[in-house]
């Protein structure tokens, strides 16, 4: 890719799963990489991140690219999920990307331009069962991307979206275990071969396929791309 040396690019959830592969191929194209992520950083506390995003912006003159991976997950109808966890799920999905947007818009303006890449999900575009908040989550996500794009296309700002299909994470490991344990009647043992079979493509993503894709909406390659809301699902949403 081009145009990634000496950008400062943050990057949440960068400790495990696709975050950590984003991390590291951003620093491996050239980019400084500043993670945020616990324990140093609490996503759903609002003022922690601006506090987190505004040390960036002064110690190294503001942000050229800002990646929103981080993302936690719940399990369950909207009659199994109360509103304190709807609003946790929302927390972290949609208003944590949405706060570090405002907190590194401005430097990237004044910069005369700048990559934004938000980490949605294939439920942004399709339902899938006991998932009604995370879906809701990633889908105001994606329709975040879009927005912003158009409000500051003018500005050389540039918003896009990935949305994974089923990659091989603690994540997804954890959400498979749970479906097991609590729907054992509709998730037999073999659960982890059905999303596997669901993909047209037959196998999970690697993360490091979903980082491919972030860097190159990153970079320079990508610079007549914006408000993207792009699958990277084995063909899983084509169905």
């Amino acid at each position: 890719m081009t145009g990634l040396e000496n950008k400062i690019a943050i990057v949440t959830g960068h400790r495990g799963g696709i975050g950590a592969a984003i991390a590291e191929v951003l620093g491996r194209e050239g980019a400084i990489v500043e993670g945020l992520d616990l324990p140093d950083v609490d996503l759903a506390d609002p003022e922690a991140l601006r506090r987190a995003a505004c040390d960036v912006i002064a110690r190294h003159g503001g942000v050229d690219i800002l990646v929103n991976n981080a993302g936690v997950t719940t399990l369950g109808t909207i009659l199994d999920t109360p509103l304190e966890e709807l609003n946790r799920v929302f927390s972290v999905n949609f208003t944590a990307p949405y706060l570090l947007i405002q907190a590194v818009l401005p430097s990237m303006i004044e910069r005369g331009g700048g990559a934004v890449v938000n980490i949605a999900s294939d439920q942004a575009l399709i339902g899938k069962r006991y998932s009604a908040a995370y879906g809701a989550s990633k889908a105001a996500l994606a329709q975040l991307t879009k927005s912003a794009a158009l409000d500051w296309a003018a500005s050389g700002v540039r918003f896009n979206c990935i949305a994974p299909g089923s990659t091989d994470t603690p994540m997804l490991r954890d959400v498979t275990a749970k479906l097991r344990q609590r729907w054992p009647d509709r998730f037999p043992a073999g659960v982890d071969d059905a999303y596997r079979d669901s993909v047209p493509m037959a196998r999970l993503a690697n993360p490091m396929e979903i980082a491919r894709a972030v860097s190159f909406l990153a970079s320079d390659a990508a610079s007549f791309i914006t408000g993207a809301v792009i699958p990277v699902d084995g063909g899983g949403t084509a169905q």
